[in-house]
């Protein structure tokens, strides 16, 4: 990977360290400085707008539950397959980025999406492109999330199977992170596409991730500018060619014109003008521990503020969640064991959990490592997706990013389904090799905590009927 030029700048400009906070900027003039980080007089909508009179197709608000257990749709057991209508698609739009939760936070009212996102910034927007949906005629649609609607925004696209298409909105994440949010998008579109993915796979819907694909045609399938909005990822619905042939111009809708160049850039870099195989699924698990639905355990799920420190986890807690989580993914990661039954505190490699790489407590060097922030000591276990830099490029960066987002919602779900709790996690960047024994040619994705909660989230809404609920304030230090 290029350190000078495209992903590679954006990722060492954006790198933290121990001597500048995380909200001061690198002195470098391709990164912005006329930014003042939460300012609420530039806070971004939490949605893009569109023009009135555009169709409009509203979903169903009775979502179709299939009744999965989530742990069944996490160890890759196949699924009956059920019919693809406006219900089905309704409710694999809501699983993924409906809004289940509200509050009202310095007078204005906060969405929280049933997948959650760092900040709760949510710097992504939904698409489906569909074809041969029962109740939807073939177009291109914005998911509407509050009126859990399809507004239509382009005429039908040419391709065989319906496909969603997840993108970033840059200024959404970069208003609070700066230009190190063009890596939060990534992270949180895989959080959001594990949700969208087992929430297809336990309909049966045979769900296919692609991340490799003609990006200038997907900007003029869903009217992405590339500057302030553009493609991260595809899911379809199906084998087949992906509906994603634009058959005409789409309206764009309306974004805030703020521009961080630095990230354009990063995007642009990787472009690339052709469409790739979907991602592996990874062999099925063989043991599936009882769980509730997946629809039920994503309703649960939250991103969690707070954990016990004083209280374990049974080792299947960690074993299982990892297992599933890493189904199919090959980006390296380690665990930072705090407190899990049978297993000595330390750092390993998973998946040897036989002998630590390290033998420490490491609460207090996580904790410093995390910016002070209270999770990554509290937790019962903290895991670390890094991969060594130098065989990146600026499209296997995003990869890379992308799948360690996807690694941390499926760990959410098989933690929130067996009973623990999860949250993702920022760090410094220049402190990782050190903890890991690597070389410092690392490029560190993220971090998750995995842990025993102290409180227990209220059960989103459905539909139309989201909850009212007053956040819990994170703690900082030990």
């Amino acid at each position: 990977m290029d350190l000078e030029s495209g992903a590679g700048l954006l990722h060492r400009l954006t790198s933290y360290v121990p001597d500048r906070e995380w909200d001061v900027p690198a002195e470098d003039p391709r990164v912005r400085h006329d930014l003042v980080p939460n300012d609420p007089a530039t806070m971004p909508p939490p949605l893009k707008s569109y023009p009135a009179g555009l169709p409009v197709v509203p979903l169903p608000r009775d979502l179709p539950d299939p009744g999965v257990p989530a742990t069944a749709v996490l160890a890759g057991v196949a699924s009956t397959a059920r019919p693809l209508d406006v219900a089905q698609l309704g409710r694999v739009l809501f699983l993924g980025a409906g809004v289940v939760r509200t509050a009202v936070r310095n007078g204005r009212p906060v969405l929280f999406r049933a997948s959650g996102s760092a900040g709760n910034r949510f710097p992504l927007e939904l698409y489906a492109s569909t074809r041969g949906v029962a109740g939807v005629p073939d177009g291109v649609y914005w998911y509407d999330p509050v009126e859990h609607a399809l507004v239509r925004v382009a005429p039908a696209a040419a391709g065989t199977v319906t496909t969603l298409v997840v993108t970033g909105v840059p200024w959404r994440t970069g208003w609070r992170y700066a230009e190190r949010g063009w890596r939060h998008l990534y992270w949180d579109a895989g959080t959001l596409l594990s949700q969208l993915t087992a929430a297809a796979a336990g309909a049966g819907l045979a769900p296919r991730l692609r991340s490799l694909f003609p990006d200038a045609a997907l900007r003029r399938l869903v009217g992405a500018d590339g500057v302030h909005e553009y493609p991260l990822a595809l899911l379809s619905l199906g084998d087949g060619e992906p509906a994603i042939e634009p058959g005409g111009p789409a309206t764009p809708g309306e974004l805030p014109p703020v521009e961080l160049p630095l990230c354009t850039a990063a995007q642009r870099a990787g472009e690339r003008d052709v469409l790739g195989s979907p991602w592996p699924d990874g062999p099925a698990l063989p043991d599936v521990p009882p769980s509730d639905s997946l629809d039920e355990v994503i309703r649960r799920r939250g991103s969690q503020r707070r954990m016990d420190r004083a209280r374990t986890l049974p080792r299947a807690l960690l074993e299982w969640p990892l297992a599933a989580a890493l189904r199919g993914v090959d980006v390296p990661h380690h665990v930072a064991v705090h407190g899990v039954d049978g297993v000595a505190p330390g750092r390993y490699r998973w998946p040897d959990l036989a002998r630590p790489q390290r033998s420490a407590q490491l609460r207090d060097e996580l904790l410093r490592i995390c910016l002070d922030q209270a999770l990554a000591g509290d937790a019962a276990y903290v895991v670390i997706a890094a991969t060594p830099a130098a065989p990146l490029d600026d499209r296997t960066y995003r990869d890379a990013q992308l799948a360690a987002g996807l690694v941390e919602g499926r760990l959410h779900l098989a933690a929130y389904a067996l009973g623990g709790s999860a949250s993702g996690m920022t760090f410094l960047d220049s402190e990782v090799p050190g903890l890991l024994d690597e070389p410092d040619d690392l490029a560190t994705l993220l971090f998750t905590c995995v842990g025993v909660p102290e409180y227990a989230s209220r059960p989103g809404g459905r539909p139309g009927a989201p909850v009212e609920i007053r956040p819990v304030v994170p703690r900082l230090g030990g």
